[in-house]
Formats: C-alpha cells, sequence, structure tokens
C-alpha cells in the first residue's frame, strides 16, 4: 500500500510541474503555430521633403515575398524601441575632422540619455587601434568625448581596402592592385559581436563613412569574385541580425577630373621615337578604368545601405549636416512591420522581399531576410 501511495504522490508532483510551465513551453496546436511563422523587419517611410511618415497604418503598407504577396498582420511605430547605434570613422588624413563632427552631431541628435546606446570605432588607418575592449555608452555627451578622442591614423582592419597604385614614370608604366581577398578580422566582426551583446529588441544601426575607391572591383576575375563575396557577407548577416547601414561617402575620386595623374609622375620623353604615344595613351585608359572602378564602388557603398534598410549618403556638405539630418528623420520615423509570408515564398534560407508604402516618397526597408536553421 505504502507502494502505491508512493506512485500517486510522484504522480501528483509531476503534474503539479506540468501545469506550472509557461505557455510558451506548451504544445501547440496547428492553429496556434500561425504567430511562429509570422516575420518581423524594420523600416521607415519618408515623405517628399524627407521628413518621417507619421501614423502610418496598416493598410498602406504591402509586403511582397519573393514575388508572392504577403499577408500584413501589423505595423507599430518603433520610436519607443531602444536604438542601438555604431558609428564607424573611416581614418582619413583630409576629412578625419568633418567625420568627428558628423558623429557627434549625429550622437546629440539621435541618442536619448539612459534609453539608447552606441559605440564608436575607426576602420583603417596606418596604426592599430589600441583599445582592445569596447563599450555601450549610453550619454550622448560619452560618444562625444570619445570621438574627440579618436586618433586619425589609428583603426581595425578594413574587410574593404582596394588599391590601384602606379609608381613608375616614362613610357614603362606599370599599375599593382591590392585588396582584401574576404575573411579575416575586420571592424564588421566588431559590428557583429556588439550587435549580439543585447538580445532585447531595438532599432539597431551602423553609420560607416566609406571610400568608393576600396569598394571597387578591381580587374580579373579572383578580386571581383572576392569583392562580391564580401559586400555579400556584410549585406546577408545585417540582414540576419536585423542591422541596417547608413553610408555616408568620402569623394576621394570623380570621374572625369584626371585624378589618376596626380598620383604618378609624367614623363613623356621617349627614349626611341613614338614611345611616348604609348605612355600617354595608357594613361588615358588609366583615367577612364579609375573612373568605371569609382563608379562601382560606389554602387557596392550604396547596395550595402539599400539592400540592409538603410540609405546611402553623397554629400559636399561641410561635416555631413545634410546627411545627419537625414539619418535622424530615418531613425526617428522607424515602423516594425510583422507580415506572415505566402506557403511557397522562397525555398531558399534567403527571402527576398519588397516592402511598399503607400503615401510615401521613399521607403527604407531590408531586399531580404534570413531564415535561420532550426536549432541555432
Amino acid at each position: 500500500m505504502s507502494l502505491l501511495k508512493s506512485l500517486v504522490v510522484s504522480l501528483f508532483l509531476v503534474a503539479v510541474c506540468i501545469s506550472q510551465i509557461t505557455p510558451a513551453h506548451k504544445v501547440r496546436t496547428s492553429a496556434q503555430r500561425a504567430p511562429e511563422h509570422t516575420v518581423s523587419v524594420l523600416i521607415s517611410a519618408t515623405d517628399a521633403h524627407g521628413n518621417p511618415v507619421r501614423d502610418l497604418a496598416i493598410d498602406q503598407v504591402t509586403v511582397m515575398d519573393n514575388n508572392q504577396p504577403a499577408q500584413t498582420m501589423q505595423v507599430v511605430d518603433a520610436s519607443s524601441l531602444p536604438l542601438d547605434l555604431g558609428i564607424v570613422l573611416l581614418a582619413s588624413k583630409e576629412k578625419f575632422g568633418q567625420e568627428q563632427a558628423a558623429a557627434i552631431d549625429l550622437a546629440q541628435k539621435v541618442l536619448r540619455p539612459g534609453k539608447d546606446k552606441a559605440f564608436v570605432v575607426t576602420a583603417a588607418g596606418d596604426k592599430s587601434w589600441p583599445n582592445p575592449k569596447l563599450n555601450w555608452l549610453t550619454e550622448p555627451s560619452a560618444v562625444a568625448d570619445m570621438v574627440r578622442g579618436l586618433d586619425k591614423n589609428a583603426g581595425l582592419p578594413d574587410l574593404f581596402s582596394y588599391v590601384l597604385s602606379t609608381s613608375n614614370i616614362g613610357i614603362d608604366r606599370q599599375s599593382i592592385q591590392s585588396f582584401n581577398t574576404g575573411g579575416g578580422f575586420s571592424f564588421f566582426n566588431v559590428i557583429w559581436a556588439m550587435m549580439k551583446t543585447d538580445p532585447a529588441p531595438a532599432r539597431r544601426a551602423v553609420v560607416i563613412f566609406r571610400l568608393p575607391s576600396a569598394h571597387a572591383p578591381g580587374w580579373g576575375e579572383r578580386n571581383s569574385r572576392a569583392c562580391e563575396e564580401n559586400h555579400n557577407y556584410v549585406i546577408q548577416t545585417a540582414q540576419s541580425l536585423g542591422v541596417s547601414f547608413y553610408t555616408i561617402g568620402l569623394d576621394d575620386q570623380m570621374p572625369g577630373t584626371n585624378a589618376y595623374t596626380t598620383n604618378i609622375q609624367h614623363d613623356y620623353q621617349p627614349l626611341h621615337n613614338g614611345n611616348s604615344v604609348g605612355a600617354r595613351q595608357y594613361d588615358a585608359d588609366m583615367d577612364k578604368y579609375l573612373a568605371n572602378q569609382y563608379r562601382a564602388g560606389r554602387e557596392n557603398i550604396s547596395r550595402i545601405a539599400d539592400e540592409t534598410g538603410g540609405h546611402a549618403y553623397w554629400t559636399l556638405k561641410k561635416n555631413y549636416a545634410d546627411a545627419v539630418a537625414a539619418i535622424e528623420n530615418e531613425l526617428s520615423g522607424r515602423y516594425v512591420v510583422s507580415f506572415v509570408p505566402p506557403d511557397k515564398s522562397a525555398e531558399s534560407s534567403i527571402h527576398p522581399i519588397k516592402i511598399q508604402v503607400s503615401g510615401a516618397a521613399h521607403v527604407s526597408a531590408p531586399r531580404a531576410y534570413i531564415v535561420q536553421p532550426a536549432g541555432q
């Protein structure tokens, strides 16, 4: 009899423990599984003047998943969510002071003390990044102090570092290109690590200053393939983490300005009659090549922004004041759009999407979302 009592007591205790499990751990019926398939992404919508579109309604938003209409479930103003902001300056001897001024201006405009947080790093440079530990900063004044203390010559490795140089003079022109073949540690690894430190819902954004020439594909299949893979890696990782990039271009070379001629010494005095013609033609062809590389690099920078739900800015204003004001509007006009994908939206883990907003002049939204494998 005592054995029976023990068995009854044990079963009773098991039943009590099961009843205390939270609903999230209960077995769901097929009708309850629907919310698990809901996808949520951050977007921003601005009007023709660049101002945020307020009070966005669900019937204004259309979502296409792999060219098929998805069911929009909810559109929620995201302004109450905290902002997790990364700021990546580019080591630059000419424009670093303007980058610093823009970064400080941005932090003072968008960070709410005690609610939002930011981190700041510098990319590239002749010296290594001096700080082994990077912390989130919760006060705009702390961000400003850190930015002011940055060394324009020191930074983390850059994933995009294409350089074309020609140093020979005379008729024997020779150009050498150097680039990152992919892999290895870069400031992007720091961005991913920082964004993963706090899993709580947030508006995650990164503002980066970029040189078009560094993002150029160069010539040759090896470099073009590495360039494409590096850009795809950044875009897809950002999409999987819900991080939007806002890029501010530092125009290092404008097409048609013969910028290439400032990088080499010119000596067209031939050793033999007619040889100077070849050198002149080489330089003229190289000017055209650099103009094409500039445009391709600029397109790659815009890709990083456009495909992650951010925006690319190309401005000549001092301290990039117009870019900072536009980014402020974008970040303040964010919405969480939740939708149910169609049954056969995409078989791969990468789901291309297109989000449109009626009444908006511009919509910043990720071009895809990533479905994580089970167990991750």
